[in-house]
């Protein structure tokens, strides 16, 4: 665990990058997630550009369920966000996560698609 939160710049565009790819327990998804929410209190409404990347991480119902309450506080922080690599089960636990929290997630295929639509102002 190290680098999976951090604040990265790209076209002067500051946005929150999230990484689940090496998740591999229910304790690594809980915490990478509230090291995310955490990272987003300070920040004022609306001004949080977020990507989120899942690549081959394992995120169960159990931990959703807790990664869930927590996105309820964060949603308002929020102006963007985009989701990488999410396949099969994972998918459907996500649409429940945007159904339960208000999310406005946008699931791509590609990173570097869901890059350019966070850092854009359409």
């Amino acid at each position: 665990m190290g680098e999976e939160v951090s604040w990265r710049v790209k076209n002067n565009n500051k946005f929150l990058k999230v990484d689940f790819s090496n998740v591999k327990s229910d304790v690594a998804a809980v915490l990478v997630a509230k090291n995310a929410f955490n990272s987003c209190i300070p920040c004022e409404n609306k001004t949080v550009r977020a990507l989120v990347v899942v690549n081959g991480g394992q995120i169960t119902p159990m931990a959703m369920r807790e990664i869930m309450e927590m996105g309820k506080n964060v949603q308002d922080k929020l102006k963007k966000s985009a989701i990488v690599g999410v396949v099969g089960m994972l998918s459907l636990l996500f649409r429940i996560y945007m159904s339960y929290t208000g999310s406005k997630l946008r699931f791509f295929t590609d990173e570097s698609a869901a890059l350019e639509y966070i850092l854009s102002d359409n």
